[in-house]
């Protein structure tokens, strides 16, 4: 996997396996999962689309720390979790 993490600004360079339709797209990355379309990024225009494949660009963006645990609380919802599983799972969005 490439060095990109939740928060850093991308250029979309592959939107889906055969599918251009997002290529060339910036945005910053939101969420990354381990399937073959791992990057959910949130566009420039401020459309949210899944890529194969996307090129870091210049500067990080600062994911709020709000919306780490509203994306962990979300993703652990169906779970018996506790206060420090929504830490631990915001802090594994985060990338560190």
């Amino acid at each position: 996997m490439s060095d990109v993490k939740v928060g850093d600004r991308v250029e979309i360079t592959q939107y889906r396996r055969n599918d251009d339709y997002g290529n060339g797209c910036t945005g910053v990355v939101l969420q990354i999962d381990t399937d073959d379309v791992p990057f959910l990024v949130k566009t420039d225009t401020g459309e949210k689309m899944w890529a194969s494949e996307v090129r870091k660009l210049g500067a990080t963006v600062t994911v709020a720390r709000e919306a780490l645990v509203t994306r962990a609380k979300e993703l652990l919802a169906d779970t018996p979790h506790t206060v420090t599983d929504i830490i631990t799972m915001a802090t594994f969005l985060a990338g560190e």
